[in-house]
């Protein structure tokens, strides 16, 4: 039999691709940012005589018509469930069984059902092999309930020769699951729970080397850790980065807040390859924080010095922020712009409050939602009424710190100051080869002024690290861009910023 898996866009008919770049697209092609990990783990999970494949309709477009299979399975999240119903009725139509899975058909699993010939709800990788023996046998069965997650020993490696490798900057990697964490807003119980569990860092370890056969120069791909959060059991963390520190990768990852005052673990972080890492700072007000019931987790007074702990090892801060809490008021947006540009977070996330199916925000805030269209559900739209500010000043602001944070002659500052708290052994100066490649993507891109001139200056400066950053300096900038309002006849306008600032 052959089973088809596939990664449907968000929104197939206004194409909401705002991670994708007419930049990158001009240098390196069409590309996105890192294939799914779930469709290389259930494909591991299907026994080997029977064939696979993975669409990823980011990088290709689907024939729907032309696809022959005997399982099309399908993994959303909510944002990008309309267009995996559209996907799932257009094959059963031709009579071909689709199986549902991820976040939102754990969490809407009867809706899920009207599209689907099976529901998977939790993590598919126990009920996966169930599946596939029912359909070898003609009985598939409406829903997959998973009881309990995959111990340990079940964390099964994904098929990494299944994707096509060349379209993605960032190859995904996953050593835990879980975060012991209860945030207000999250998911976690529909994708990997609040236990942590934790792969053997062999396992892991040989994961990563399964991708780097096809990671090759001259523009190596960074990983990404997907891990909810890479700090929770600090021994699996230290042997973790040592063990990875021998693969000479670079890397990027996310975590709490309480990291930054673990100076080893920060050591060995870096001197694994880390170049980047997230922390949910999520809001710098005390009151959101507790409305989010993070106020135990993070503390606004300790920001700065996570920033200024990453910052001295050679890791740039990165974080998320969100918008759009009852405490938020017009002020918000250009204080939480303020507050990242003066503490260094060089690479911030910002993000709207988005009231998802099954979390206590949804039932907190459900009588107040007024938008149910899923597409909106990415943290780009705001689909509720807070207490103090209208949905379209959420959307407006939130749109204007993102594009401020963008801004080319900011990130300039912003990377000039880091640079000069370098060298650092874990994260040294461009070599020859790295200065001549950005000339070149910057000759490649001369049309645009701006760009070209910010990569010649970069490849310039004594003190400039990490090729891919600045790349992406330019890359986020060309996307920011992107971040326009829509109106209700269809127009679009630039955002205004709420604050008058």
């Amino acid at each position: 039999m052959k089973i088809v898996f596939i990664n449907p866009v968000i929104d197939k008919s206004k194409d909401q691709l705002i991670w994708a770049s007419a930049l990158t697209h001009n240098l390196f092609g069409r590309m996105t940012v890192m294939p799914k990990l779930a469709p290389m783990v259930l494909a591991a999970r299907t026994p080997p005589q029977h064939t696979v494949e993975y669409i990823d309709e980011d990088i290709e477009d689907i024939d729907v018509n032309g696809i022959k299979a005997d399982l099309i399975a399908i993994t959303a999240m909510t944002v990008q469930i309309v267009r995996a119903y559209q996907l799932a009725d257009a094959f059963r139509k031709r009579g071909i069984k689709v199986a549902l899975g991820g976040i939102h058909a754990s969490s809407c699993p009867d809706e899920a059902a009207q599209h689907a010939d099976a529901v998977c709800v939790g993590e598919a990788d126990n009920s996966w092999p169930e599946l596939i023996k029912d359909l070898e046998n003609g009985c598939l069965k409406p829903r997959y309930d998973v009881k309990d997650y995959p111990p340990v020993t079940e964390l099964v490696s994904p098929r990494v020769d299944i994707i096509k490798h060349k379209f993605y900057s960032m190859f995904p990697v996953q050593a835990t699951k879980g975060c012991p964490h209860d945030c207000d807003f999250c998911c976690i119980n529909f994708s990997s729970g609040h236990k942590y569990r934790m792969k053997p860092v062999e396992q892991v370890v040989a994961e990563i080397r399964a991708f780097e056969k096809y990671n090759k120069e001259p523009f190596r791909k960074r990983y990404h850790f997907v891990d909810d959060n890479l700090y929770v059991n600090r021994e699996y963390t230290i042997k973790l980065f040592t063990a990875i520190k021998e693969l000479k990768i670079k890397w990027m990852g996310m975590g709490s807040l309480n990291i930054a005052g673990d100076d080893e673990v920060l050591r060995v972080m870096a001197e694994s390859g880390c170049k980047s890492f997230s922390i949910g700072y999520e809001s710098i007000s005390d009151e959101s924080l507790a409305e989010a019931n993070k106020s135990r987790a993070n503390k606004v007074s300790e920001y700065q010095t996570a920033a200024d702990k990453l910052i001295k090892h050679g890791i740039i801060p990165a974080g998320y922020f969100i918008f759009g809490f009852d405490s938020d008021d017009e002020e918000v947006f250009a204080r939480t712009v303020a507050f990242t540009r003066k503490y260094h977070i060089l690479t911030p996330y910002f993000n709207i409050l988005t009231p998802f199916p099954g979390t206590r925000l949804y039932d907190r805030v459900k009588e107040r939602i007024f938008d149910k269209t899923w597409s909106h559900y990415g943290s780009l739209k705001c689909v509720f009424k807070p207490a103090k500010l209208q949905p379209e000043q959420i959307e407006a602001g939130s749109y204007w710190a993102s594009r401020q944070a963008a801004l080319l002659d900011d990130m300039k500052r912003q990377l000039m100051y880091f640079w000069s708290q370098g060298p650092w052994e874990t994260n040294p100066p461009l070599r020859a080869g790295e200065r001549f490649l950005l000339r070149a993507i910057g000759f490649k891109v001369r049309r645009n002024k701006q760009y070209r001139d910010f990569l010649v200056w970069a490849s310039k400066q004594k003190n400039a690290v990490d090729l891919f950053q600045i790349v992406m300096t330019v890359t986020f900038d060309d996307m920011a861009k992107k971040f326009v309002l829509e109106q209700p006849d269809g127009s679009v306008q630039a955002p205004v910023p709420v604050m008058g600032k």
